[in-house]
């Protein structure tokens, strides 16, 4: 803004206007002197004005003698009354609005943060939108405070004293014609100094002289970066080299990794498998953790290398970021820039040390230390457990839910069945320290030869017999007499002692077929048909033990 006199200096003297013209009217009057309460001007033809002291807070800062702008605001006998400081304004605003007119710039002092912008001194106060403050988006205005700049004003509303400036629009013609210059050159390889505007979540938006360029992630450093705002912050003057430049889609590819020492250089000469260093945990995942062995260079502990024994769902269990380990090198990738690491095996491997204690066939006690739907997992020693699959609970009984059978923490006696190193994987087994009853069934139940049996349960389509402890047999509806039955216990009942004739024995379905009215198995008949309480459908042997023991609870009802 030019001084404020020189503005001044272009007023008419009051001794040039007519009485009528100086009402409301800037003059140029002489300082005369002042009184207790005004300073006295000379407007020329014997007319004089009053202009309050308090405007000044004090002693008048003129000379007698001095041309100074005054307002002329009303008369008032022989005498005027009027305002230096409204002179000044006017005179401000009057020059301000030729500014706005001819479209030229104008200086301001930034003087205070207010809602939605900043207020700028310039004489007079005007308003700086957020929005108009930088070429892009800002969040934080207080660095601007203070600052003399140049402005642009894009609204100008005298009567409502209202005055819209704008820096931005100053910058950007600033900026088009260095953008120009530099669209005109730019090439890959170029090392280019720029300003970190934006941070998202994969990346940095950098301006380098007009021209906004996507840091990507994976091009900050040579390391793993989880969050961007880690390595740069918005306002960040960096240096960033070119790596690909598409005017036609004005796209700008940046790299700053590039400008640094790449820590792969080497890396076979200063790191070995089976090599044991320290590192620090950088990052932790469902996966594993990534653990950095020194700047910009890391290396994979997989969740599956964290523990021999213990279930690690995610590294968090056992590592915290930040942490200083101990990790035994695996192997060295330098094509895909991988480094395999692992916790586990700076110890022994229990699971060599279990298969040489435990065998199979090795008979064992432990607790139950977890139960699911297809079996129990039994502890063995201290981090290790084995499972007793469902299938190998129970001879002869379906186990459904073993939670109904069992409890956690209860001690059961086991055998070792097979023990897989490599997997981690012991499978126990609780029938087998038993002898399979259907072994010795199979030696009583001949097809086509009477055995004695006892009639254990009855149900609306049979009766079920135990030939063997632990192994039934069926007696279908039909089988029971040669008569028409209509209910089982029309013939049998349970605990009673029957000569059946064994019409079929499955040792693979554990199914045997029984008659009582039969005394040898009917000519070319080779298979028993599959019976069941609708006879339209073949029935398990679980469903039909299962029918027994609601049978049973009825009788006993």
């Amino acid at each position: 803004m030019p001084e404020l006199q020189t503005i001044l200096d272009r007023i008419d003297p009051a001794s040039s206007l007519d009485e009528e013209d100086l009402y409301n009217t800037i003059v140029s009057a002489q300082y005369i002197g002042d009184n207790d309460d005004s300073l006295l001007f000379d407007l020329g033809d014997d007319r004089r004005a009053r202009v309050a002291r308090d405007e000044f807070n004090g002693d008048a800062p003129f000379e007698p003698g001095d041309d100074i702008a005054v307002l002329v605001e009303e008369q008032r006998g022989d005498e005027w009354t009027g305002s230096v400081r409204k002179a000044e304004k006017l005179a401000i605003w009057r020059w301000l609005e030729s500014v706005h007119q001819s479209g030229e710039s104008v200086q301001g002092m930034i003087t205070a943060e207010n809602k939605g912008g900043l207020s700028v001194d310039m004489g007079v106060r005007a308003f700086l939108p957020r929005s108009h403050v930088e070429l892009h988006r800002i969040d934080d205005c207080k660095p601007y405070l203070g600052c003399h700049e140049t402005f642009e004003i894009i609204q100008f509303d005298k009567k409502r004293g209202n005055i819209v400036v704008s820096r931005r629009k100053i910058l950007e013609k600033e900026q088009q014609k260095e953008r120009q210059e530099l669209i005109e050159n730019l090439a890959p390889g170029q090392k280019h100094e720029g300003i970190v505007r934006n941070i998202t979540s994969y990346g940095a938006f950098v301006d380098i002289g007009g021209i906004d360029g996507l840091l990507h992630v994976t091009n900050m450093a040579w390391g793993r970066v989880d969050n961007p705002s880690q390595v740069v912050s918005s306002g960040d003057r960096i240096e960033v080299v070119v790596l690909d430049w598409k005017p036609e889609k004005k796209r700008l590819g940046l790299g700053r990794k590039q400008l640094l020492d790449d820590p792969w250089e080497g890396v076979e000469q200063r790191y070995k498998p089976e090599q044991i260093v320290k590192g620090t945990v950088v990052s932790l995942a469902d996966f594993g953790a990534f653990v950095s062995l020194e700047p910009g260079l890391e290396g994979l502990v997989h969740v599956s290398e964290l523990s021999w024994t213990r279930r690690i769902n995610h590294p968090g269990q056992i590592l915290k970021k930040d942490q200083e380990i101990d990790v035994k090198i695996l192997s060295i990738d330098t094509k895909k820039r991988r480094i395999g690491l692992s916790v586990k095996q700076l110890e022994e491997n229990p699971w060599v040390v279990v298969a040489e204690n435990y065998p199979p066939d090795t008979r064992l006690t432990g607790p139950i230390k977890n139960i699911t739907d297809f079996g129990l997992f039994v502890e063995v020693e201290e981090g290790v457990e084995g499972l007793v699959h469902v299938s190998d609970i129970s001879w002869t009984e379906s186990i459904g839910d073993p939670s109904e059978h069992y409890e956690v923490g209860q001690e059961v006696e086991v055998i070792v069945l097979d023990i897989d190193i490599d997997k981690q994987r012991m499978n126990l087994g609780i029938k087998q320290l038993d002898a399979d009853p259907w072994e010795k069934a199979e030696e009583v139940a001949i097809p086509g030869e009477k055995v004695d049996v006892t009639i254990t349960k009855l149900t609306e389509f049979g009766a079920f017999a135990e030939l063997v402890e632990g192994v039934e047999g069926l007696i279908h509806i039909s089988e029971l007499s040669e008569e028409r039955v209509e209910k089982p216990a029309e013939v049998v009942r349970p605990g009673q002692s029957v000569t059946a004739l064994v019409m079929k024995f499955d040792p693979k379905k554990r199914r045997i077929g029984l008659s009582l009215t039969r005394d040898e198995l009917p000519a070319g008949e080779s298979q028993l048909r599959e019976y069941s309480d609708d006879d339209s459908s073949s029935t398990t042997l679980g469903d039909l033990l299962g029918d027994q023991l609601d049978a049973s609870d009825e009788e006993s009802d």
